[in-house]
């Protein structure tokens, strides 16, 4: 069961009501998301967080989830989550883009990329992975 953007954008409302993040593309086992870069993202240098970032990267991952998952997927908890910071990222939104490498019953593994909006170097690349959990009807 695959959902649309406008679907996904509901349930990630309904799991998160004040996140500021933006769903910008899900599909094709893919998720976009964007976040409109404030004060309160930043450490001292004016530069994104590390926190912001797997914050980031863990919600592009679900967000990919429950587009291929629908319910199943919105139950679906970060099992593991491995980030590497590779450039420092520019005061300015943080792009996050998920690609689910492996979505199988029980887990979903993928890779997520982070980009300092307007650059085509990633400022970070992580691996996260899923439980899934069963639903009982």
């Amino acid at each position: 069961m695959s959902l649309t953007k406008e679907q996904v954008i509901e349930v990630f409302s309904k799991g998160f009501p004040e996140s500021k993040a933006v769903i910008e593309d899900v599909g094709n086992m893919r998720a976009t998301m964007r976040l409109p870069a404030n004060a309160k993202h930043l450490r001292p240098g004016a530069t994104i967080s590390g926190p912001a970032m797997m914050t980031m990267t863990d919600a592009v991952m679900w967000v990919a989830i429950i587009a291929e998952k629908g319910e199943q997927g919105f139950h679906s908890v970060t099992s593991s989550l491995s980030i590497n910071f590779l450039n420092r990222p520019k005061h300015g939104d943080l792009i996050a883009k998920a690609e689910i490498i492996k979505l199988g019953r029980r887990l979903a593994v993928g890779e997520v990329r982070l980009y300092s909006e307007g650059d085509d170097a990633p400022v970070a690349f992580s691996t996260v992975t899923y439980a899934i959990p069963e639903i009982k009807n």
